[in-house]
């Protein structure tokens, strides 16, 4: 079962977050998906490209952070 979620917003440490997605079930689809990312910037929310490496990376980083929030 995939359970959607939308945050509004999570401080971590690559910054302050707003973001929807699922989140999946550990036997059929294990973990996290991002529909969209946003990052709180000096003009207001920006959106992150979630088909970089970077940004994969460092969403990888704070997936306790996400877990943690969403339990």
């Amino acid at each position: 079962m995939v359970k959607p979620f939308h945050i509004t917003r999570l401080k971590t440490s690559i910054g302050i977050l707003r973001l929807t997605g699922e989140l999946g079930n550990s036997q059929l689809r294990g973990g996290i998906i991002y529909h969209k990312v946003e990052v709180m910037g000096t003009d207001g929310w920006l959106e992150l490209d979630l088909s970089s490496n970077s940004v994969k990376n460092a969403l990888t980083q704070i997936e306790h952070v996400v877990l943690a929030h969403l339990s």
